[in-house]
């Protein structure tokens, strides 16, 4: 005979796997957006559909890939290993667009604003705050920014990759004049990406992950109690997300226990690293936090692109 406590077991394991089944990869259907060829630019490496980066204004923009390219804005030139483009003075969106045989691809270019960290901490009256004025470890990815994307409400639509929108990485702040300023890295996105297509795979449908926080400026930081000078979200290189398939603004239960915990944010991060350890071109070197619920909010995982290993 089977004990009750194996019973009990057994009922568990039939439960989440009746769960699992309803949202099936078959079902999923997702698709990854990507294409047959790469571009490299500012060290990152994507097969992605669409992928954004920033550069300052008359910056060279160094793109190496095998793909022919075509723009209408900015100086367009062909190099050994790929094309150079030489970006306006005049901060905005740009685009360059990719093409091998059927496949295409898209890079959205963002033409910076620029701020000087030693001039005050303030953007056209934006409240920026201050930087470190020793950049953490020394490395140079924890200089203060030299300018900032300037957006409006119809700017925050733009796909900065295929599943997410520059405004799910905007700043919890007021908009001044009717603009907003924040940073992406394209490095984020990637793994962002990638950990979408993860989950996905697992059969938890879900066309993007909720970003509950992208970048934060100086002063932001501080207002909500965070003293700390090297984050990642102040430098755009910083998300923190969770699934929400329906939409109700929390994680949803992702192991099918009944319960939406810590758990469900462990079983997540857990998807990160395994692709930490297998896919290291798609998974830049960062951080992997996982965040229990508390009275305000659910739980959730940060994602970062710090530049080493750091777990917690």
């Amino acid at each position: 005979m089977i004990g009750s406590r194996c019973l009990a077991h057994l009922l568990s394991i039939a439960v989440i796997m009746l769960y699992l089944s309803a949202f099936s990869p078959a079902a999923a259907s997702f698709d990854a957006s990507r294409v047959s060829f790469t571009i490299k630019v500012h060290d990152v490496q994507s097969d992605l559909s669409i992928l954004s980066v920033t550069v300052m204004p008359g910056e060279r923009l160094n793109i190496k890939t095998a793909a022919s390219a075509n723009t209408k804005t900015g100086d367009l030139e062909a190099t050994d290993d790929g094309w150079q483009w030489r970006a306006p003075s005049l901060p905005g969106l740009y685009t360059i667009r990719f093409t091998k045989g059927a496949a295409n691809s898209q890079l959205n270019i963002f033409v910076l604003t620029p701020w000087d960290a030693t001039a005050g901490d303030t953007l056209n009256g934006y409240k920026i705050g201050r930087y470190a004025d020793k950049p953490y470890r020394n490395l140079s990815t924890y200089n203060p920014p030299t300018g900032f994307i300037k957006a409006d409400k119809s700017l925050l639509k733009t796909r900065v990759s295929p599943h997410f929108t520059l405004g799910q990485f905007i700043c919890k702040q007021k908009f001044v004049q009717g603009y907003t300023y924040l940073l992406a890295q394209p490095a984020e996105l990637l793994k962002l990406e990638r950990l979408l297509e993860a989950v996905n795979r697992r059969g938890l449908k879900v066309e993007t992950l909720h970003v509950m926080s992208g970048f934060r400026t100086p002063y932001y930081n501080r207002s909500i109690g965070n003293k700390t000078t090297s984050s990642r979200h102040l430098f755009g290189g910083a998300a923190d997300v969770f699934v929400d398939a329906d939409g109700n603004g929390r994680m949803d239960d992702l192991n099918g226990d009944g319960l939406i915990n810590k758990n469900d944010a462990q079983l997540l991060a857990d998807i990160a690293k395994g692709i930490a350890k297998s896919d290291p071109i798609s998974w830049p070197a960062g951080g992997i936090g996982v965040y229990p619920e508390n009275s305000i909010r659910g739980p959730f995982v940060h994602i970062d692109i710090r530049g080493f290993k750091a777990h917690w």
